[in-house]
């Protein structure tokens, strides 16, 4: 029985302590534990939006630092001045990221290239303390420091709430309470916040009269003192007398800047505005403008990177209080679990309409189901390539559609498409650790160096970037290769001392790519081959050297690396060099002509003898070796009985001359990566 009671009491006793320690899911900070004397006020801090959107952490200059979740330690300075943006951002009627954009974009001090913050202290590289001294809430310690980790004493904190208040609008009020016990200890520099501060109840005494300027100052009592700011301080925008810092078009002007604006909606209470956010993916922000300055980024019911998922047909209420769009979901969207490997749907397919509440950005969201339609609007489900189109469009991302619901089946496929993706294509089927992805600098892709008789390096560049180096050769491939490398004009001078005569001038060297190398000639000019006349080198390999290209199919000739690059955009360059590598060859050069059959043929058969894929992809290829100097009716024949080209095929009737389809492409692709599908 006694046991019993005991037990008892230290039940009570515990949930007295959770009563006097409670846990508050603050914005962005997960739970963190508060006194309990702060938490109702932390909560309505929250509710306003006055606390930081994402963890407050043990140092800011310290990779892997600890998240604070005890709001009863006492808060560092940078840990401070994180509040401070934040209630400037909530008076700006502004949403905490986007207002630090506008304050990076439209105030804050920039580095000599334009582009990124400079910051303004020896001891801080945060952009929070940036913005910070760009909106003139500090000055630092005076020395060219700020000391972003020390603990922020009462008379700074202080002194960091007036001047954010000041900065929104406010002015000094006049203290009519009589002196602190210890006014002499307050520092001259924060007399004047004090002061204001306590005339408005927004940051109190701690006893006996006392303000202890130099006392500690916890992460609750910033919050709560915040919200008093809020709350009490007769200019805040709660009472409608908020100075914004930015106009209307100055808030547009930071929000667009180098972007495309791309949507301009006016409503009677806000304007909604588009921007095409990234060249990398077709991104749109939103955003809605307010008649003061204010501005609210909007996070959409689809809210994910993938491209075309845009706000659809938005319109403003009559009053103007709310905004409703819609958004059309035509397949799911997810992602992969680190842990488990196991696919978590974010979105399921559906016509997504939003009602969001223009002041506080609140959305409430419906989702109703897809009406049943055709996947593509130019592709008859029965179309004897249906399947293969969905395979490599929905499955595999391999063949993306022409545009939205078209997959223009009748269209020749690219040289450039085809060699890009069957090189990503082989990096699959052989087990590549990247799978579907080629490596960005792969080894041995074309690193060349160029020497002279006494061993020193005159030139080098990288043979996949095409930019530095471009390619010639002669009619019928008879005459010998050249390659013209950018250099500097001073390497030019270096290397040929009697350019500064005009001219060009010459000497015996060798390119060395590796695994190839070629004697030459190499010559030095200073008005350049290249259409902006830039400085170059020229390289002519000896045709002796073996430099004259036959165009053969076996790329054994060591200007074949080069062969196969002709300039275009990345990735394709990518895949060429990958397949070069692999000594899989091209014929022709990567760009939008299209592939003819025996072409594609032929690409198809080099890719089978590379050794490099599973016996199964091309069987019975692999057991059958054809001389070089083999017929492409061959090539064909053994296509053919692989599965891979159509052997009488009503559908399908293999053309050698005529280009090969997106449908065709599609097929022969489902095949090459599908065994069971033949």
């Amino acid at each position: 029985m006694k046991h019993r009671k005991m037990s008892i009491a230290l039940l009570v006793l515990i949930g007295l302590l959770m009563t006097l320690v409670p846990t508050v899911s603050a914005a962005g900070t997960g739970e963190n534990t508060l006194s309990s004397w702060a938490a109702e006020e932390v909560r309505r801090a929250e509710d306003y939006g006055l606390l930081p959107v994402s963890p407050l952490l043990e140092n800011y200059e310290a990779m892997g630092a600890d998240e604070v979740t005890d709001w009863r330690q006492p808060i560092t300075r940078a840990q401070f001045i994180r509040f401070a943006l934040s209630y400037a951002a909530a008076m700006n009627h502004c949403d905490e990221g986007t207002f630090r954009g506008l304050v990076r974009n439209l105030l804050a001090e920039k580095t000599e290239d334009g582009y990124s913050l400079k910051y303004p202290f020896t001891d801080d590289r945060t952009e929070d303390v940036a913005l910070a001294f760009a909106l003139e809430l500090t000055n630092g310690r005076g020395d060219g420091t700020f000391d972003p980790n020390a603990p922020i004493q009462r008379q700074e904190a202080a002194a960091f709430l007036y001047r954010v208040y000041r900065a929104c609008g406010g002015a000094a009020e006049e203290d009519t309470a009589a002196p602190f016990a210890d006014e002499a200890e307050i520092s001259d520099w924060a007399m004047e916040a004090v002061h204001t501060l306590r005339q408005q109840d927004v940051l109190r005494g701690m006893g006996h009269g006392m303000f202890q300027p130099k006392g500690s100052f916890t992460v609750e009592q910033c919050a709560v003192t915040f919200l008093r700011l809020y709350e009490q301080m007769p200019v805040s925008r709660l009472r409608g007398t908020a100075v914004p810092l930015f106009d209307r078009e100055d808030t547009i002007r930071g929000v667009v800047g180098t972007k495309t604006e791309v949507l301009r909606l006016e409503g009677p209470a806000a304007t909604l505005l588009a921007t095409d956010f990234s060249a990398m993916h077709a991104t749109r922000n939103y955003y809605l403008i307010y008649p003061e300055g204010g501005v609210r980024h909007i996070a959409l019911a689809v809210d994910t990177w993938v491209q075309d998922y845009y706000m659809e047909d938005p319109v403003f209420s009559e009053d103007g209080k709310t905004l409703t769009y819609t958004q059309t979901l035509e397949r799911q969207l997810g992602h992969l679990e680190n842990e488990t490997d196991a696919f978590v749907v974010d979105y399921a397919p559906g016509i997504y309409h939003a009602v969001l509440d223009v002041e506080t950005g609140e959305q409430t969201v419906t989702v109703k189901s897809l009406e049943e339609k055709p996947r593509w609007t130019d592709v008859p489900e029965d179309a004897w390539y249906y399947a293969d189109a969905v395979y490599c469009a929905d499955d595999l991302d391999l063949i993306s559609d022409r545009e939205k619901g078209i997959f223009a089946p009748d269209e020749p496929i690219t040289q450039a498409q085809c060699v890009e993706t069957l090189a990503h294509v082989y990096s699959y089927l052989s087990g590549s650790e990247t799978g579907w992805i080629l490596p960005q600098q792969p080894e041995n892709w074309g690193h060349a160096v160029i020497t002279g008789e006494d061993g020193k390096e005159l030139a080098s560049f990288l043979a996949w970037e095409t930019g530095t180096w471009r390619f010639w050769r002669g009619t019928m491939n008879k005459e010998a290769c050249h390659y013209s490398i950018v250099a500097a004009e001073k390497e030019l001078r270096e290397a040929f001392p009697e350019l500064d005569d005009g001219g060009t001038a010459s000497l015996p060297a060798t390119l060395d790519m590796g695994d190839k190398q070629l004697a030459g000639t190499l010559y030095g000019c200073l008005q350049g081959d290249f259409e902006d006349g830039r400085p170059a080198f020229l390289f002519y390999p000896d045709a002796s050297a073996g430099s004259t290209d036959t165009g053969a199919l076996n790329p054994g000739s060591p200007t074949q690396l080069f062969r196969t690059a002709q300039p275009g955009g990345e990735g394709q360059n990518r895949g060429l060099y990958y397949l070069a590598e692999k000594g899989v060859y091209f014929l022709g050069d990567a760009d939008e002509n299209t592939v003819s059959g025996w072409e594609f043929a032929c690409f198809l058969y080099s890719l089978s003898v590379t050794g490099g894929l599973p016996e199964v992809v091309y069987a019975p290829i692999c057991d059958v070796t054809l001389p070089e100097d083999t017929s492409y009716g061959s090539y064909l024949e053994l296509l053919y009985r692989a599965g891979i080209l159509p052997w009488e095929e009503p559908n399908w009737v293999f053309d050698t001359d005529a280009p090969i389809t997106r449908a065709q492409f599609a097929v022969a692709l489902h095949r090459l990566l599908e065994p069971e599908a033949r």
